[in-house]
């Protein structure tokens, strides 16, 4: 009985901390893993990044609805989401377009020109340090695209057909980052782009309480040019900071990890 009674002992006294680490996954931080290039070069593939979740509001975790908010998401905010076509997987891009603003899309140049409500008002975005990048679209075939860091060493493993992308310093107000493009990457090869009822291809209102979003790497990025808009109930939160980086190398069961990927992110 003794035996027993220390084993009941020692599990109720652990039950505090495991309310208090639920507690804090399901209203306050998380950990997400970034699997794809939609974000780079902010976010590479293997970045495990924090996500504020109580930075907008506290949500009940099993129906979204807001309990209590504090702020609403700004342009330039990356998020993770619930994909709005299948809630069951979750994204992550930067919010571009708020409710009531007016977007213009220039398929070739990646560029975007944003208003908010009425067209009167001064242009949201700018373009500035057009240069290339250090990073190439890697293309054997068709069906095989990779997306590699640039090194001298490794330019001769691959062939002369092996794009580098360009890139732009975006500016959203006074907050910057880089996006990365090509030129002659048509999108709607790969994706159709999504027509809004009524409005002319390219150009999009967002409607109240919906977000616009989209990756940071304007060519290899499934977002709201191509399903639509995001609602503020699906949005779980803001990513704040990389905590590190885990990379698995070419060979089997292991792991690069990375320290110098710990930032905070802009």
């Amino acid at each position: 009985m003794k035996k027993i009674q220390f084993l009941i002992n020692q599990i109720v006294s652990f039950i505090p901390t495991i309310l208090l680490i639920l507690t804090i996954r399901l209203f306050i931080f998380e950990s997400f893993y970034i699997p794809s290039e939609s974000m780079i070069p902010t976010l590479n593939i293997g970045d495990f990044i924090i996500v504020n979740k109580f930075i907008y509001g506290i949500k009940n975790p099993f129906n979204n609805k807001l309990f209590i908010k504090y702020k609403s998401p700004h342009r330039g905010d990356i998020v993770v989401f619930k994909y709005p076509k299948n809630t069951k997987i979750k994204y992550i891009k930067r919010i571009i377009g708020l409710p009531g603003d007016i977007i213009f899309y220039n398929i070739k140049n990646k560029q975007i020109v944003l208003y908010k409500k009425n067209f009167f008002k001064k242009n949201i975005f700018t373009y500035k340090k057009l240069k290339k990048s250090k990073y190439f679209l890697i293309s054997k075939n068709i069906n095989q695209k990779k997306y590699l860091f640039f090194k001298k060493k490794y330019i001769k493993f691959y062939d002369l057909k092996n794009i580098r992308y360009l890139q732009y310093t975006e500016y959203i107000n006074k907050l910057s980052h880089i996006i990365l493009f090509i030129p002659e990457v048509n999108n709607e090869i790969n994706e159709k782009i999504y027509q809004q009822k009524y409005m002319p291809l390219y150009t999009w209102i967002i409607p109240p309480k919906y977000y616009f979003v989209m990756g940071d790497n304007r060519d290899n990025s499934f977002d709201s040019r191509y399903w639509g808009f995001v609602h503020e109930k699906y949005l779980l939160g803001k990513a704040i900071v990389i905590w590190l980086n885990i990379k698995k190398t070419k060979y089997l069961f292991f792991y690069k990890i990375k320290f110098n990927r710990i930032c905070k992110i802009n």
